[in-house]
């Protein structure tokens, strides 16, 4: 059976993005959600393809494992 490649896209895993982030960008968000952070941590955050972050880890590798959990393949941004 021959799959075109439209339905290889269509079935892959959505590609998401991990990057280092300081803990600057996201205290105020942090602080309304009662989670303690230093201005200086470093965190990892995902982003989808369009750039909208969609999580933040306190390591590379939680958030790593959690896209996959999700499906989604990640790649390491810097």
């Amino acid at each position: 059976m021959n799959v075109s490649t439209d339905e290889t896209r269509q079935n892959a895993a959505p590609t998401v993005y991990v990057r280092a982030i300081a803990g600057a960008e996201v205290m105020e968000a942090a602080a309304a959600s009662d989670i303690q952070i230093n201005a200086d941590d470093t965190l990892y955050a995902i982003h989808d393809d369009s750039g909208q972050r969609m999580a933040v880890f306190s390591d590379r590798d939680a958030a790593f494992a959690a896209a996959r959990w999700h499906g989604a393949e990640p790649v390491s941004v810097h």
